[in-house]
């Protein structure tokens, strides 16, 4: 990319991002109704449409917004954000004649058919590379990319995106596995984000940037990336990657594309990234806390789950105090009301790792003195059929919740909620038990099978809406807890060496 020496980038420069998630002004060049995701998706967040100026030499105004037909016409002296939609043969040009004009603190190139995409592409790109970096005052995400998603800064390119501020935030190279991600999470399990970015190609800006401004952001607690490979434009970025993770203290959920060798042909179709060897990743996740999740959006957003309940919880106490709270074992006490289901999960935990350990003696006597059983099984599972609206329920469970039990799965349906009086003293004790598990500081999972019943989904939506950490399938849920368990195993190892 030619002899000729860029100025770098400083390192404060690229820390201080909060005017990409939170600017005072927004442009979008050339604006035009195609591009109304962007446009309904400031207004579903309340941002100011004032400071929104749409930039098109042919419309006079756009959904009832103000146009602009140069740059120049806007009043604002600094643009904080730059939506730069034109085809990519302007591109270049575009840009240049943009920054001419104003002083712009951060652009989102929307535009594609850059380096994915053919080889009059990969010039384009390696020229626009060549370009940001003479930029002193300039940073970019993109080319082909989303854009970004921050409730607090009241922006974001989807209108269907939560205006509600949480604890999460996102670095993903795919922009419909960030909607999806955004949208699945807060509709199925009511999780809310603190910010979230989709990348592209990472011709300016890498997903080692976001890492470090997220580790220093009170805002963002867990931190969630969808990684197709390092950028070809950044050749140290493995090593700022792991000197990141190396130090950082907030768990990171990587979701990772391109793990096949098929995988990363089609990497370089989406985003043009470099695929990395399955070697090199196994030796950052045994030297890291770094949380790698299988290929699966469902599992990621699982996890996601299991960490912001914990967090919701624990997230206040100081890092070294937090470490405590972890689950330190795998120890499971399954209840249920089936004694055949009872020996499907004992299997189906076994087999990935969770242990179901046997109550012991002065255990299995206290059990007794609760409930003189006649019909199901005192043992672990604990089968207990007809009991769930008796008060005997509720100390027969506290019973068994020994301190060597690290959490409890609970089977649970919607069977009662037709009958209100039945529902209402199971929902009872199903709270009593709730509080009595998380005043040890343990984990209750409930299992509420996937069914098409508009009750199940009733039913469903109350346990989330009440703080329930309940999942469809017991794999699902197991191994949400083992990623759980694993990290806070991982992050005070690593902590004990530090210290």
């Amino acid at each position: 990319m030619g002899g000729k020496k860029m100025k770098p980038k400083s390192t404060e420069q690229r820390e201080e991002l909060d005017k990409l998630f939170m600017p005072k002004n927004v442009a979008i060049y050339e604006a035009t109704e195609k591009l109304s995701y962007f446009i309904f998706g400031f207004k579903s967040q309340g941002f100011d449409l004032n400071n929104l100026y749409l930039i098109s030499p042919t419309k006079n105004e756009i959904f009832g917004i103000k146009t602009y037909e140069s740059i120049e016409d806007v009043s604002e002296d600094t643009i904080d954000l730059l939506i730069l939609a034109v085809r990519r043969e302007k591109l270049l040009e575009s840009l240049k004649r943009l920054l001419e004009k104003k002083k712009i603190n951060f652009i989102h190139i929307f535009t594609a058919g850059t380096g994915e995409f053919d080889e009059i592409g990969i010039k384009i790109e390696q020229e626009l590379k060549i370009f940001l970096d003479k930029q002193a005052d300039t940073l970019a995400i993109g080319p082909n990319c989303m854009g970004v998603y921050c409730p607090k800064g009241h922006i974001a390119y989807l209108p269907m995106f939560p205006a509600e501020a949480g604890n999460i935030s996102l670095i993903f190279h795919s922009g419909d596995l960030h909607s999806r991600t955004i949208m699945d999470g807060h509709s199925r399990y009511n999780l809310t984000f603190s910010k979230g970015v989709s990348l592209g190609n990472c011709v300016s800006l890498q997903v080692s940037d976001f890492l470090k401004y997220y580790e220093k952001d009170p805002e963002s607690e867990i931190i969630t990336v969808y990684f197709e490979g390092f950028s070809k434009y950044q050749k140290k970025e493995g090593r700022f990657l792991f000197n990141i993770l190396k130090e950082i203290k907030k768990p990171v959920l990587i979701l990772r594309g391109g793990k096949t060798k098929r995988g990363q042909t089609a990497v370089l179709s989406h985003t043009g990234s470099l695929g990395t060897s399955e070697r090199i990743w196994n030796a950052i996740c045994k030297q890291t806390p770094l949380i790698e999740v299988g290929s699966s959006l469902n599992e990621l957003i699982d996890y996601l789950f299991i960490f912001n309940y914990f967090y919701k919880k624990f997230g206040k106490f100081p890092f070294e105090e937090r470490l405590k709270y972890f689950p330190k074992g795998k120890n499971a006490l399954v209840i249920l009301w089936s004694g055949g289901l009872g020996i499907i999960d004992t299997d189906r935990l076994t087999q990935i790792g969770i242990n179901l350990p046997l109550f012991k003696e002065d255990t299995v006597k206290r059990l007794r003195d609760v409930y003189p059983i006649k019909i199901g099984s005192l043992s672990n599972p604990l089968d207990l059929p007809w009991l769930s609206r008796s008060d005997k329920y509720v100390e027969v469970c506290k019973a068994a919740i020994t301190e060597e039990i690290d959490f409890v799965v609970m089977h649970t349906n919607a069977w009662s909620m037709g009958d209100k009086e039945r529902f209402e003293s199971y929902y009872h004790n199903l709270k009593l038990i709730k509080e009595h598990i998380e005043a040890q500081n343990k984990l209750l999972i409930l299992i509420l099978t996937e069914t098409p019943l508009k009750i199940r989904n009733e039913y469903f939506e109350l346990l989330i809406k009440d703080g329930f950490l309940v999942y469809s399938d017991l794999r699902r849920a197991a191994l949400a807890f083992l990623a759980l368990h694993n990290y806070g195993k991982q992050i005070n190892k690593i902590h004990r060496k530090s210290t």
